[in-house]
């Protein structure tokens, strides 16, 4: 196997790792959600995917770029020595003073609903405060975990926390409602947060000159840009549907972004395998590697969720009620926009992956302002009037814009460009998946429906590969050079049987 094949081999390697724990982490996470979806309701399954996204924000606030300055370097100084472990005790110092400081604005808001209404609305916000301590440690300590290629480490606490998830929401809901949910959220990030005392060296003194100023740089843009991203481009159809609509409506809301986000998260999973290897690619300063690295990826991760997002969205008349319950009925045109549209967001991790990888985290932050700015001003002229399905037709447009940015400042910077043709053929074997899906639907109702579906669109879908040679030999070489040591005697003899008919040259 030549350098570059190597190369993608490792980068794939690493891809499947963190994929292995996070089907775990994903379904655990799902599964959640429908639990917080039965058991409290649109509007208290909405109260928790609101305190969620506070969560999430607020760390994301605190922790000033500091994993991603981590991911991206802690890998790359001085391998086995020293120099890493005093850039990240550096780093951790910054971040638990960051970290203080809105914790503390936290336990002030929390205090003043207490006065202001009772104490079970201020333990929701205690309780969504521990939240946000958990995820930003578990953040920081991931961050480092992967800069340092420890992969199959990460892999194991993620799942471990998914597999803590479900019983914790389960009992938590069930006996103290909305805010016992939340606690099945915390115990989700704890192995992985817990493990952060093992990658600090106390005999390591911390040291400002670790962090130099093109590492500070890197960090304040990619900072502002995961800024806008959870502010403005994740959530933030729940301050507005919340002030126009309802608070029944964020839970209607939400459960269409659980389905669409289990592949969305997948590839966020993924992306920090990616910004390694595309690190590692820059440093070598092999373009053509770059360039087939980012072209298979591309290819491979949209043979992958086209179908998913495409299929998905056509069986979702009886998938969201089937899942949810009756009461989420309501839901169902904005979950197929969104889950229609959630591939174009995968592809955009790639994207942001390799301009992040080289550098460029301003050109990322300029991307960020020009989706945010439009985002708000397509909210504010579709909820009014089109309430959720509104809601989803502005993020569709702005997943899309996205891509479209980030497609182009790739090319244009990075001198990588994303294989059109390949993927419109591939588009064109999703739609005939979609179409043989979405006939079941038509046909037949409720479960008989979903359980002819999925089977008609998988074997659409497939005589649409192989007629379209949408994989050739060497993609199945990589992966089952990649894969098939991970596999038993018969799922590799089953594996490789499938890939030979995909790729029949």
């Amino acid at each position: 196997m030549d350098c570059m094949s190597e190369s993608e081999s490792n980068l794939l390697k690493s891809s499947l790792i963190s994929l292995a724990a996070t089907a775990i982490s994903l379904a655990a996470g799902f599964v959640s959600s429908v639990i917080a979806a039965r058991l409290l309701g649109p509007a208290g399954s909405g109260k928790v995917a609101y305190a969620l996204w506070v969560a999430t924000s607020a760390a994301t606030l605190a922790d000033m770029g500091l994993p991603q300055t981590l991911l991206r370097n802690a890998g790359t100084l001085s391998g086995n020595g020293e120099a890493w472990k005093v850039l990240v005790r550096t780093a951790l110092r910054s971040f638990i003073i960051s970290l203080g400081m809105v914790g503390a604005a936290i336990l002030v808001f929390a205090a003043i609903t207490y006065i202001q209404r009772d104490a079970r609305h201020a333990w929701f916000w205690i309780i969504t405060g521990l939240l946000f301590v958990s995820y930003a440690f578990y953040v920081f300590s991931t961050a480092i975990a992967r800069a340092r290629n420890r992969f199959a480490e990460t892999a194991r606490t993620t799942a471990i926390g998914g597999l803590l998830q479900i019983p914790f929401v389960f009992l938590g809901a069930w006996l103290f409602g909305p805010t016992g949910a939340l606690i099945g959220y915390i115990a989700r990030y704890l192995p992985q947060a817990l493990r952060l005392r093992g990658y600090i060296d106390r005999d390591t003194k911390s040291s400002q000159q670790a962090l130099t100023p093109e590492m500070h740089r890197y960090g304040r843009y990619i900072w502002l840009s995961d800024l806008i991203e959870i502010l403005v481009l994740s959530r933030i159809e729940f301050l507005f549907l919340g002030f126009f609509l309802s608070p029944t409506s964020i839970g209607y809301f939400a459960a269409g972004l659980g389905l669409a986000g289990l592949i969305e998260q997948v590839m966020l999973q993924i992306s920090p395998a990616l910004i390694v290897s595309f690190t590692e690619a820059h440093a070598r300063n092999d373009q053509r590697m770059l360039n087939a690295a980012y072209s298979r990826v591309i290819r491979i991760v949209a043979l992958i969720m086209l179908p998913i997002s495409f299929g998905g969205a056509a069986i979702m008349p009886d998938l969201m009620p089937l899942i949810f319950g009756e009461a989420f009925e309501p839901a169902i045109p904005a979950a197929a926009t969104l889950l229609a549209f959630v591939w174009i967001a995968g592809l955009s991790v790639i994207a942001w992956g390799i301009i992040g990888a080289s550098g460029r985290s301003i050109l990322l932050l300029r991307v960020q302002i020009i989706c945010g700015v439009t985002m708000i001003l397509l909210l504010t002229a579709f909820v009014p009037s089109m309430g959720l399905e509104g809601a989803a037709l502005a993020r569709a447009a702005i997943i899309t814009l996205t891509f479209i940015l980030l497609s182009l400042t790739a090319w244009k910077h990075v001198q990588v460009s994303v294989p059109v043709l390949p993927l419109a053929k591939t588009i064109l074997a999703a739609a005939t998946c979609a179409a043989a899906a979405g006939g079941c639907i038509y046909a037949l109702d409720g479960v008989p429906a979903i359980a002819t579906a999925i089977p008609a669109g998988a074997m659409a879908y497939m005589l649409a590969v192989r007629l379209l040679r949408l994989i050739n030999s060497e993609d199945v070489q990589i992966l089952m050079d990649t894969a098939g040591g991970r596999l038993t005697d018969r799922s590799r003899l089953y594996t490789s049987k499938l890939l030979v008919f995909l790729a029949p040259d």
